[in-house]
């Protein structure tokens, strides 16, 4: 079943939030920052169906639209790893203290972990990967890679906040992510679009 993923610009420092979308109209919202008018007009005008919510990790610029899309649709789960589940309810540990609020989300969660993801109608892979945040993860659909802050065009996430950690992020960059295929796309939490390819070839950290 092939699938899309449309990009949108959100929140305070120009998060992508992501929705992945197939021909059932299914759709996944990944990483919803604040300001989601234009992801809401774009659910409307498909005529998509919102099965659940992905957070790759829980710093607040990727999880501060949470309450705005459970607003809209109450059912919506959010799927997290349970190794950043403090982050969603911590101030501190989400970072959102830095922009002096104190955001937290003390809604329905669901864990995700390792291995074969299964939501609604969507079939992938979780690959986590430690360094920028304790447990980032990255979502495998066919050939497209929807990876949070875990590596950029030319770039990798910062491992200076707290639960971060460089080794870490390198070792399961090039053990997790640099095998899959050249083709592969790749969905970063800021900036655009990259494939493997490209970074295997060009990135400096890498």
């Amino acid at each position: 079943m092939s699938i899309c993923v449309e990009r949108f610009i959100t929140g305070p420092i120009e998060t992508n939030t992501y929705l992945v979308y197939n021909e059932t109209k299914e759709c996944l919202i990944v990483d919803p920052s604040n300001g989601l008018d234009d992801v809401f007009s774009f659910i409307s005008e498909a005529s998509l169906i919102p099965v659940a919510i992905l957070i790759t990790h829980g710093h607040f610029d990727h999880i501060g639209g949470i309450p705005e899309m459970i607003a809209a649709y109450p059912q919506l789960p959010v799927y997290i790893h349970k190794d950043e589940h403090i982050m969603l309810t911590d101030p501190a540990h989400n970072l959102s203290i830095m922009l002096g609020e104190q955001f937290s989300y003390n809604g329905r969660i669901e864990d995700i972990s390792e291995g074969d993801l299964t939501i609604g109608s969507f079939t992938g892979k979780t690959i986590v990967i430690p360094g920028h945040s304790p447990a980032g993860c990255a979502f495998l659909f066919e050939n497209v890679l929807v990876c949070g802050d875990i590596l950029f065009p030319g770039s990798i996430g910062r491992t200076d906040f707290p639960g971060g950690d460089h080794a870490s992020l390198i070792a399961g960059i090039q053990k997790k992510i640099m095998v899959l295929d050249d083709d592969v796309t790749v969905c970063p939490g800021h900036m655009g679009r990259t494939t493997i390819g490209r970074e295997r070839r060009m990135n400096p950290f890498i």
